[in-house]
């Protein structure tokens, strides 16, 4: 099969109802969405395109938006762009701007709510597990990227660049390149630039050996027990926990790389320690003990913020905001709507303080954190929720809960609707 008939498959069997392309300007992501366009793989009325600008390279970067808008609007494709502040959100991240290039990029694509088709290829593949084998990995790091993987589906998996290039020269697509990709100060682009040429000169085969073991390791890797949450962490039962069970949760979780034997040993231990025990794993990541199960997710706190309450959008650190809008609604039971003319006039917008007391709709008054853990709210979670209060009395967890104070009823004239999140456009 040439390039056309491997998308075309894989489309046919993964893709059913809308769809996006992540598509950054470069060779491989253009030749996706010429493939899926020009051949009507998809219909155009239900594709979008979806670009993150990182807003590391200037004006190159601009351009090679504008490039992936062009081409949109030629295709009558829709096109959405996310600009993310990359090297800002790395250094207050503390991560690398690979790694949070990559957690934004993942965030993106989830908020897009459905299929989203990405441009990883064979070549890919190869770079990907050898990376993960030289970090020291486990059985599911040889898997490497999939044909599919949750809600992302990769086309292009089983071609190699040298496809990609001569259907990029063949129907003359237009593309940009990435002058970073040939500097090798990047781990993958040392791999690419430098370590591959050496193995391929020696093992032209390198690229279909690798993607045989990746297809053997997914099928020998466990990840039964494994629950992925929406925030992107993920739990494992503590019955019977191993440590490749453990594996599969950090690897749900994102924590694909640099975890060593004493790590997943570590959290194994974690199945016969008590609620709340946890030890530090790479890249930020976390594993905590709670009530039947260990949770694995990236640590990301919040700083003590506070703002006065107000009507529309406020910003938190870390990309963080609560939306307050006014609705014609009275009853949520996502807990998320409040009776504005029952705001004390100083309550403000805040995260949690040592102190809170909450008094719960038809509950008593209580310290927060004894109705945090009656509500089994995870402990990773407790200190990024945000919170209405007035002094140590919170009034209204955001998206959770609202307190006798200013629940609603038939005499409410103003009702908002609280909905907190996360905008990575900064």
């Amino acid at each position: 099969m040439d390039l056309t008939d491997k998308v075309r498959a894989v489309v046919a069997a993964n893709v059913a109802g809308d769809a996006a392309i992540a598509v950054s300007g470069g060779r491989d992501s253009m030749c996706l969405l010429d493939c899926v366009t020009r051949f009507r793989l998809i219909p155009t009325e239900r594709l979008t395109a979806i670009h993150v600008n990182h807003m590391i390279r200037g004006a190159e970067a601009d351009a090679d938006e504008e490039l992936v808008r062009r081409f949109c609007e030629e295709r009558g494709v829709k096109c959405s762009v996310t600009r993310a502040d990359i090297p800002a959100l790395a250094k207050a991240h503390g991560r690398s701007t690979e790694t949070e290039a990559r957690l934004v990029r993942r965030e993106v694509f989830a908020k897009f709510g459905g299929t989203v088709l990405t441009a990883h290829n064979k070549t890919d593949r190869t770079e990907s597990v050898l990376m993960h084998i030289f970090r020291g990995c486990g059985i599911n790091g040889l898997t490497g990227p999939t044909e599919r993987d949750g809600f992302l589906v990769r086309p292009l998996i089983g071609c190699t660049r040298d496809e990609i290039n001569e259907y990029v020269r063949l129907y003359r697509v237009p593309y940009s390149d990435d002058r970073t990709n040939a500097e090798s100060d990047y781990a993958r682009n040392y791999l690419r630039n430098k370590v591959l040429p050496l193995i391929r000169s020696r093992y032209p085969g390198v690229d279909d050996a690798v993607s045989r073991l990746g297809d053997a390791a997914k099928l020998v890797s466990r990840a039964d027990g494994v629950t992925v949450s929406v925030g992107g962490s993920a739990t494992v039962r503590t019955d019977g926990l191993d440590g490749s069970r453990v594996l599969a949760a950090m690897l749900a979780a994102g924590l694909t790389t640099d975890y060593t034997s004493e790590h997943i040993a570590a959290a194994v231990r974690l199945a016969d320690a008590r609620t709340g025990a946890g030890i530090d794993l790479p890249h930020g990541y976390r594993a905590e003990k709670e009530s039947d199960c260990v949770r694995i997710y990236l640590k990301e706190d919040l700083p003590d913020e506070e703002h006065p309450f107000a009507l529309g959008m406020t910003r938190f650190a870390l990309g963080r905001y609560v939306l307050a809008e006014r609705t014609d609604e009275r009853v949520d039971k996502a807990g998320s709507i409040i009776d504005l003319g029952r705001l004390p006039s100083g309550a403000v917008l805040r995260t949690r303080r040592d102190g809170d007391v909450f008094t719960p709709f038809g509950g008593k008054r209580r310290s927060l954190g004894d109705w945090l853990i009656d509500k089994k709210v995870p402990r990773y979670l407790r200190s990024r929720l945000i919170y209405v209060a007035d002094g140590r009395e919170v009034l209204a967890v955001v998206g959770m809960a609202v307190g006798e104070a200013l629940a609603t009823g038939k005499d409410t004239t103003c009702a908002v609707r609280l909905t907190a999140g996360r905008d990575i456009r900064e």
